[in-house]
């Protein structure tokens, strides 16, 4: 599978074990969404997070709106349903995803109390 380019979205080996971070901060992209979805505002967290930028918000949700989106967007036709090459095809892009979505989950710390925003660079 191929995805688009995003400039603020890094993957390094050596960086969050090859999750995707934001601009290779140590801020994966999965926390940086984690924070949004528990409520806290993007001035709290660039108030707790001085290394974060407004865009860099942006960039997440982008990302993960892009993982999350339908890659083949032509509607089959009866002839590529019946198709055991298509139903292949589209079980193993199913099972990518799937698998990828694994991974992040396995890597969540797990839900967050609204208004946590401690991150990799927070003190302890």
């Amino acid at each position: 599978m191929k995805f688009p380019v995003f400039p603020r979205i890094t993957i390094h080996p050596s960086i969050c074990n090859g999750q995707p971070t934001v601009r290779g901060l140590r801020y994966p992209v999965w926390q940086v969404l984690e924070w949004l979805a528990s409520g806290a505002t993007e001035a709290e967290l660039l108030a707790a997070h001085p290394a974060l930028e407004p865009e860099d918000f942006r960039a997440c949700l982008a990302f993960a709106a892009e993982r999350l989106k339908p890659h083949d967007r032509t509607p089959p036709t009866a002839e590529d349903q019946t198709s055991e090459e298509w139903i292949l095809s589209r079980q193993s892009r199913w099972l990518a995803e799937q698998e990828f979505l694994k991974q992040l989950w396995e890597r969540s710390p797990g839900p967050s109390a609204k208004g946590n925003v401690e991150g990799p660079h927070s003190p302890k």
